[in-house]
């Protein structure tokens, strides 16, 4: 995966108009901070600041959020989002990987508390091809109504509300979502237990649940002290490998999302919850179902299955029955 041409054209130029050392300098302590506190969302109180931010996080935010939005094209194929809320819209990530997943969107309104990052959003998003976007200065826990809207996204927002305060937060969004509602966390731990939150809640107001999860039964990673989270790999600008002063061409974004729906989906059997184990002969999947966790072993004497496994990859889903459509999709 890559970033959008224009948009890696936009950031490349907005990090020209910076001080090279001092932008570099800026990322890095951005970083430290953020591994110290754990969230993924400094206040960020300057354009350098915010500048360095959008270099640091933004590709890696894009590819998370582009790879959750193909899910949600693989469960619901004919949703056709013409109205998005962004919350804690930041540079405007969610925004580019939505209008590349679904050309009908028609109008974004975009809210960010911080007015740093807000202007380099605007600067990003201006001129481009993209959606009518509106963007709203405002943090969402004082807002009473939210704009109701096809899609509604929280990308790496949701866990950094205050507990307390997170299952009003979640009603208003979910009230404001009139098709989908994505949810998009760190992978990590504390990430998953955020979504896990999240995804009880969304039960209980009768939401179904579209991806990862092939069930509403409790999460079976969870139960055994595991967690749930997947990966994207995005090809690093070279702005970015300067910044991090990365000799790889990539990196792998890890991350937890949940996708809850007023419609129904595409019925899953499971989801493969870690990289398949490529052997000779055979392949070893471990799979999320209705049933729990399933360590699978197939082998190529299984030819329908073997075809699947063979193009599977981590977080894609899984049928023990293969039809040809599954077999386009594994082949994406």
């Amino acid at each position: 995966m890559q970033l959008p041409t224009t948009l890696q054209n936009a950031l490349e130029r907005m990090i020209a108009s910076q001080p090279a050392s001092a932008l570099e300098r800026t990322a890095l302590q951005l970083s430290a901070r953020y591994r110290e506190t754990g969230t993924d969302a400094p206040v960020i109180a300057t354009m350098l600041e915010a500048v360095a931010y959008a270099a640091w996080r933004m590709p890696a935010t894009y590819a998370a959020l582009r790879a959750v939005f193909r899910r949600l094209a693989e469960v619901q194929p004919d949703f056709t989002p013409k109205r998005m809320l962004d919350i804690g819209a930041g540079s405007g990530a969610a925004i580019w990987a939505a209008t590349e997943q679904w050309p009908s969107l028609q109008q974004v309104v975009a809210i960010e508390r911080q007015p740093a990052m807000a202007r380099i959003g605007k600067q990003l998003t201006a001129n481009a091809d993209l959606p009518t976007i509106v963007w709203q200065q405002q943090d969402v826990l004082t807002m009473d109504r939210l704009a109701e809207s096809d899609l509604v996204v929280a990308g790496y927002v949701y866990g950094e509300i205050e507990p307390t305060a997170r299952t009003l937060v979640l009603s208003r969004l979910w009230k404001a979502a009139g098709g989908a509602l994505v949810l998009v966390e760190p992978g990590t731990p504390t990430g998953h237990t955020t979504i896990l939150h999240a995804r009880s809640e969304l039960i209980k107001r009768n939401a179904h649940l579209l991806a990862p999860c092939p069930h509403t039964a409790a999460c079976p990673l969870a139960e055994g002290n595991d967690w749930c989270h997947f990966a994207q790999r995005i090809a690093r600008p070279v702005f970015l490998r300067r910044l991090k002063a990365a000799e790889a061409p990539f990196e792998d974004e890890k991350f937890a999302y949940l996708i809850a729906s007023r419609h129904e989906g595409k019925p899953i059997d499971g989801r493969i919850v870690r990289h398949p184990i490529i052997h000779s002969g055979r392949i070893e999947l471990q799979v999320c179902t209705t049933q729990g966790i399933q360590f699978i072993t197939v082998t190529r004497s299984q030819k329908p299955l073997w075809r699947q496994a063979r193009t599977s990859e981590w977080g894609d889903h899984w049928s023990p029955h293969p039809t040809e459509d599954d077999s386009i999709t594994a082949e994406r």
